[in-house]
């Protein structure tokens, strides 16, 4: 077998803070897989071309003899697997150097998942979200039972859970914690590191549908013509001491407008209509890297543009940029979208991420396949995308029950119309007192 060892850091995993983990090439039969050395340095750090840490940076001389340290303790396991006739492969590699090949290095629950949880994140499997949420379960976890071994998590330890979580936590917060528990205790199970797997007859059960927001198309008509009316630019903030003075705020809502109608028109998220350049733009689409999915991945995007789109676009302008201006912050566009709904008498609370729920029901509704529909959104599966076609099949239903009431309007015409026959049988001096008797009932409700 064809085996090289190099050391390579990936550019584009540079995390927020501007580094990128330390990796080795492992190329096993001309594959290259990367092994994730657990040091970060500085992406200044670290020459892409020449692949080595630049001289002169700052602990060059400590990172070099780090790296060649971790060369020959991955060159060892290799001709140790060699010596013992075992297959090699990546992940067997992965696992020695680890040190996770048989028992883990603790039985405490929750440092194996503080473990598993860097471990991801530095190979980019995981959101930044999807770790908030993750320790925001362990919390919750942790107020049931501080101190928990990967041993105490059995169907019992389910069991005293549910009946803890139902009185506190809604429906979709307990179903959560039961993911999360199911899998790292699936992870655990098939590892060897415990015998039983305790979900074998516990039910997760599915998530509660939560309402969508999005607009009707008359709302995003309503919109879109307060943003080609300009109006907006006239409003202004008011100052709110002596000292300071007004605002006018009226460029920046017509901006945030401009882009969540964008968002609307293409399903774009805040992340990525945020990042959204000319050089996107090709040849009547847009074409995108979105940001990274549930999994860490991302996903290519080609999005058709439209005429109502391509009208928000500024692509006659020299600039690079697609808008008038920068997007703000996800915290204050949606402040400036609920008072630009309020100005367009739009009562409802729909956010930036609520436009791109616009564009995923408003298309369902219009007859695009839901598989059109979900390679727009790029959705990873479809089963994303299919709780908006569930959505619009409430809608659906609702219209249906129009149906219901048309026998009730039936009856109601049958009985205006025998109420008619009978005033025409009365004689004058009856249809008189009749009168004189609904004048009287029609005053005393006045008074």
């Amino acid at each position: 077998m064809n085996v090289s060892i190099n050391f390579e850091c990936r550019p584009g995993y540079v995390s927020k803070n501007g580094t990128i983990p330390l990796t080795l090439r492992i190329t096993l039969n001309r594959k290259n897989n990367y092994l994730n050395l657990g040091r970060k340095i500085s992406v200044d750090q670290y020459d892409p071309k020449l692949k080595r840490i630049k001289p002169g940076t700052k602990g060059y001389t400590q990172i070099n003899s780090f790296i060649r340290r971790q060369e020959v303790k991955v060159d060892n396991i290799i001709d140790e697997l060699e010596r013992t006739d075992q297959a090699i492969t990546f992940k067997k590699i992965k696992d020695v150097y680890r040190g996770i090949t048989g028992k883990i290095q603790t039985n405490d629950f929750y440092e194996y998942v503080e473990g598993e949880l860097e471990r991801e994140k530095e190979e980019t499997q995981i959101k930044e979200s999807t770790l908030r949420g993750y320790r925001n379960q362990i919390d919750i976890l942790k107020g049931f039972q501080s101190k928990l071994t990967i041993h105490e998590i059995d169907e019992e330890f389910l069991g005293k859970l549910k009946k803890y979580l139902m009185p506190k936590y809604a429906a979709n917060t307990q179903y959560h914690v039961f993911s999360f528990l199911r899998k790292y205790t699936l992870r655990l199970h098939k590892s060897g590191e415990i015998k039983k797997y305790p979900f074998t007859n516990f039910t997760v059960g599915q998530p509660e549908l939560v309402e969508v927001s999005y607009l009707e198309p008359e709302e995003i008509t309503k919109l879109h013509d307060l943003y080609d009316s300009k109006e907006l630019l006239r409003h202004i903030k008011k100052a709110t001491s002596k000292h300071a003075q007004d605002f006018h705020i009226g460029a920046r809502y017509q901006s945030t407008l401009q882009q969540a109608l964008v968002a609307c028109y293409c399903g774009l998220r805040h992340s990525d209509v945020k990042t959204l350049r000319k050089e996107h733009i090709q040849n009547g689409y847009i074409v995108k890297a979105m940001e990274k999915d549930r999994l860490g991945k991302k996903k290519t995007v080609r999005i058709p543009i439209k005429a109502r789109l391509l009208s928000l676009l500024n692509l006659d302008e020299k600039s690079d940029l697609l808008f008038e201006q920068p997007v703000q912050e996800n915290g204050t566009t949606n402040n400036y979208l609920k008072e630009i709904l309020k100005i367009a008498g739009i009562d409802k609370h729909v956010t930036f991420h609520g436009f791109r729920h616009t564009f995923a029901i408003n298309s369902l509704l219009l007859g695009l396949k839901i598989e059109v529909v979900s390679d727009i959104l790029g959705h990873s599966e479809l089963t994303t995308t299919q709780r908006y076609a569930r959505v619009v099949d409430r809608l659906r239903e609702k219209e249906m029950d129009k149906w219901d009431s048309f026998n009730d309007l039936r009856t109601l015409d049958g009985q205006r119309q025998e109420l008619i026959s009978k005033i025409n049988q009365l004689d004058e001096s009856q249809i008189e007192n009749l009168l004189g008797q609904v004048d009287e009932l029609l005053l005393g409700k006045s008074k």
